[in-house]
């Protein structure tokens, strides 16, 4: 297989204390580059890529945003380049190449993916779903820098009608952003390429979750959202909710999307059978969900959102129908099983008040919510804390050997949370033997044997159950007197 050469880009290197607003104006200007490169001495140092560049980060200097670059010799086999790609533990965007010890370009990754497979030839829908995934690319990645833009324009003085042109954009080009996700999906589905994630979990806290997330979008588009729940309180199911919310969401979002300021109704009712846990839900709206929707999914056509919810209710073992509505809209109604599980006592957060005496702890995360969100429950558990944003923070604090336990993110700038767990596992002492616990959305069990390995002790998936985190705290504190032992020590 040919060399890299003929696939490199050179994209001008930027300064390390160059803003990040430098950053979104190149990427801007360069609708195909992925990446920019921050070099020292010719060296490159650090990358930014162009989905964490944010307009709200405009202000900011890159070196808060810049990862580690994953460099490659120029006079590399593109096999080697897309093996680099493969083993590495995080997606990236790109290679920066380098020849004779300075930067001398970057390779894209859809670029080698796109080489490879053409190499050694793909089947008809494989080559199709790449097909995708590259178009999906190129064009997600404009998008971000028109969405960037107008939420610049956005905090501009304008007049009501300039404001409601750019909110148009911005809806336009998010509905774009989830029309591309949801194609990427079903070509998955497509393949057979739609996994499940079974897992315990309470119907109505299910519910409780629909509503959290869909209360304020339905409020702000002037359409009431009412959500329920009809079943026994602890009913607990065996099944992937992640993709009983995808459900959901589709629908929800299809009803607000034409709700024209009415009503619309999410609800999901439980009733125990001989053979496990008969589910059926139901999305009711005004004007947004239309048996044309349904039938244009079931074509194939338009409506990828409801497409979607077909494959993967297919996936579950279930059906899903439209049933009319007395008047305007329709209903959108779908029947699925389940195993009906029984959570252990302590499983329950009721249960289980504080962990194992009082704990100080340091939360480690780039983004602030999620910060506040484990400083509260760290608050709840009787428990004080500390914060660092990133892997680099993290170690440093992690030096002073005061803490009895770090919740530790995976992907963050400058150092991510694999590497700041090693670091903290290389140092002497108490410091270095500190109970560490990843917090992350990627937590399948390939991703979950990385962490374990680099010296953490447990993973809690996100968004955080109290209950779970409690139950890994408890898991990785020695007891109290345990604690006041080793620090005597």
């Amino acid at each position: 297989m040919p060399g890299l050469s003929r696939l490199i880009e050179v994209f001008e290197p930027i300064a390390t204390d160059a803003t990040c607003g430098v950053a979104l104006d190149r990427f801007l200007d360069s609708p195909g580059c992925d990446l920019l490169v921050t070099t020292d001495a010719g060296w490159p140092v650090g990358v930014i890529t162009r989905g964490a560049v944010r307009a709200q980060d405009a202000e900011r200097p890159v070196c808060d945003l810049m990862t580690r670059p994953l460099t490659i010799d120029a006079d590399a086999s593109i096999d080697e380049a897309c093996d680099l790609i493969a083993n590495h533990i995080e997606p990236v965007a790109g290679l920066v190449v380098v020849r004779n010890q300075h930067y001398a370009g970057v390779v894209a990754t859809r670029s080698l993916l796109s080489q490879r497979h053409a190499a050694q030839g793909e089947s008809a829908d494989a080559g199709g779903r790449r097909f995708l995934d590259v178009i999906s690319h190129e064009i997600r990645s404009p998008m971000n820098g028109v969405v960037a833009m107008a939420e610049l324009l956005r905090r501009q003085p304008l007049t009501a009608d300039a404001q409601a042109f750019v909110r148009t954009i911005l809806e336009s080009s998010q509905a774009t952003l989830r029309a591309l996700d949801d194609a990427l999906e079903l070509s998955k589905a497509e393949c057979g390429e739609l996994p499940l994630q079974p897992e315990a979990v309470f119907l109505r806290d299910l519910m409780d979750s629909v509503q959290a997330a869909w209360q304020a979008r339905a409020a702000a588009e002037g359409v009431t959202l009412l959500v329920a729940y009809d079943g026994e309180p602890d009913l607990n199911a065996t099944l992937d909710a992640g993709r009983m919310r995808q459900v959901f969401d589709k629908l929800i979002e299809a009803a607000i999307a034409d709700g024209a300021g009415g009503a619309v109704e999410a609800s999901l009712r439980a009733t125990r059978t001989d053979e496990g846990l008969s589910l059926v839900g139901r999305v009711r709206g005004g004007g947004g969900l239309t048996s044309l929707h349904l039938s244009e999914a079931q074509a194939g056509g338009a409506g990828l959102g409801l497409a979607l919810c077909q494959r993967i209710l297919s996936r579950m073992d279930g059906v899903i129908r439209v049933d009319s509505n007395v008047g305007a809209g329709a209903t959108i109604a779908f029947e699925l099983a389940a195993p009906e599980t029984v959570a252990a006592a302590a499983e329950s957060f009721g249960e289980v008040q504080s962990p194992r005496g009082a704990a100080h702890i340091l939360v480690v995360d780039d983004n602030a919510t999620n910060r506040m969100v484990a400083e509260a429950l760290c608050e709840m558990f009787d428990c004080t804390s500390e914060c660092a944003e990133d892997g680099v923070e993290a170690v440093e604090a992690a030096r002073t050997g005061r803490f009895d336990l770090i919740l530790m993110d995976i992907r963050m700038p400058r150092m991510d949370g694999v590497e700041a767990a090693k670091a903290i596992r290389a140092m002497p002492g108490p410091a270095g033997v500190v109970p560490i616990i990843a917090l992350t959305a990627n937590a399948d069990p390939e991703d979950a044997k990385t962490y374990i390995e680099s010296g953490m002790h447990s993973v809690v998936e996100k968004p955080i159950k109290p209950e779970r985190l409690l139950q890994a705290i408890n898991a990785a504190l020695p007891s109290a007197p345990e604690r006041s032992a080793a620090a005597a020590a």
